[in-house]
């Protein structure tokens, strides 16, 4: 089934999606993958190639009119392995199909360890590239041991002064806190050199592992976690670090729009193995999933006869709470109501969650205070059911 057509004035993203890695970190819930030949990289290259033209095709047929491009993601995986021409040639494929706004945000993921002067020479000259995201996550090497990070400190510090002298100025840097055994200090500390490389964005995200992870019971309690990421977040505040986003901060004007279009309830098309795909239509979004699995991903269908899956107008419901709620501007009361056919304000639990001060309302914006940012998951759910 495919979403209605019934007009698209949402932003439009594009989020690109290369399943290569060195070394697969087990805490990564994305997909990827080691053993790869220099070959697989042609063969994504390919499919992609292949699937911009077919989702180009059927985008203009089911949603007729400009769907300019706002932001395009190339994430990973890692997409700093994937030789600069063939993401050029990615690129060339995209312009060629879709119309990009004026100013259009282009962020690549890479790992710092990756970061060559040839890759940032090449990147300049064969890609359009304005935003780069490293994966610091730690600058103590305990630390990044634990996370099995091949990453250092050191290259960490190499890879942001290689991407400056080559011209890329907005970057960003991923922190992992509550990693088993960190205090708070030395969670403070990786902050701290985080901060002196003046990044224009810093990601904080908190450990997350799954039972039977070697590390799950090693996990800090929660309220120790709260402790880090509330003294994290006073800090990045005051080193001039506006949070817009439970989980990121950026300099003013410098949030990334990729991201906001993810929790504005954008759509976006999804490209290459394990990319989804979203678009709200008939009062609800409808989903395309991928496959996780690159040699299925090959032989794959065309992108027009995959078909789409509508959200229930719950499910719809607790994914528009669960990310306009995350944003620190919160939910305009007037426009979710008039969109989703639902009043937050009528929920059962909205005075108790005032009275507790998990939220705030201010006119008609909602927004988590900062106590229920530590307890969003309860707070979304309880606001829909």
């Amino acid at each position: 089934m495919y979403p209605s057509g019934q007009g698209m004035p949402n932003r439009f993203g594009i989020y690109v999606h290369i399943p290569f890695c060195i070394h697969k970190c087990s805490y990564c819930d994305f997909y990827s993958f080691t053993r790869f030949e220099p070959a697989d990289f042609f063969k994504w290259q390919d499919r992609v190639l292949r699937e911009v033209e077919e989702s180009a095709s059927w985008l203009g047929s089911a949603f007729p009119g400009s769907r300019k491009v706002s932001s395009i993601f190339f994430g990973g995986g890692t997409p700093s392995l994937v030789p600069t021409k063939i993401l050029g040639s990615v690129f060339k494929a995209l312009s060629g199909s879709f119309p990009f706004d004026e100013g259009i945000e282009i962020t690549l993921e890479a790992n710092p360890e990756t970061v060559t002067p040839e890759f940032c020479d090449g990147l300049m000259a064969h890609t359009p590239v304005n935003r780069v995201s490293l994966g610091a996550q730690s600058f103590q090497a305990v630390y990044l041991e634990k996370l099995e990070r091949t990453a250092t400190a050191e290259s960490v510090v190499r890879a942001v002064s290689l991407l400056r002298a080559a011209g890329v100025e907005n970057l960003n840097l991923d922190l992992i806190f509550a990693i088993p055994g960190q205090s708070l200090e030395e969670s403070l500390d990786d902050i701290r050199e985080a901060i002196r490389l003046k990044p224009n964005h810093l990601s904080f995200y908190n450990l997350s592992l799954k039972p039977g992870h070697s590390l799950f019971t090693k996990l800090p309690s929660d309220d120790f976690s709260a402790d880090l990421y509330e003294a994290g977040v006073r800090l990045l505040e005051n080193e001039g670090y506006l949070q817009y986003e439970i989980s990121n901060f950026a300099r003013a004007g410098l949030a990334s729009r990729h991201n906001i279009l993810y929790w504005s309830g954008g759509d976006y098309l999804g490209l290459g193995p394990s990319a989804a795909s979203r678009i709200f239509g008939r009062g609800v979004f409808h989903h395309r999933k991928a496959l996780s699995d690159f040699s299925r991903y090959l032989d794959s269908n065309p992108f027009s006869s995959e078909g789409w899956e509508p959200n229930t107008q719950g499910q719809t419901l607790l994914e528009a709470t669960f990310l306009e709620l995350r944003q620190n501007e919160g939910v305009h009361l007037g426009a979710f109501r008039d969109r989703y056919a639902y009043d937050l304000t009528e929920a059962k639990n909205f005075p108790l969650f005032l009275r507790e001060g998990l939220i705030d309302r201010e006119g008609e914006w909602l927004k988590l205070t900062a106590r229920g940012r530590l307890l969003a998951d309860r707070v979304t759910q309880d606001l829909v059911d």
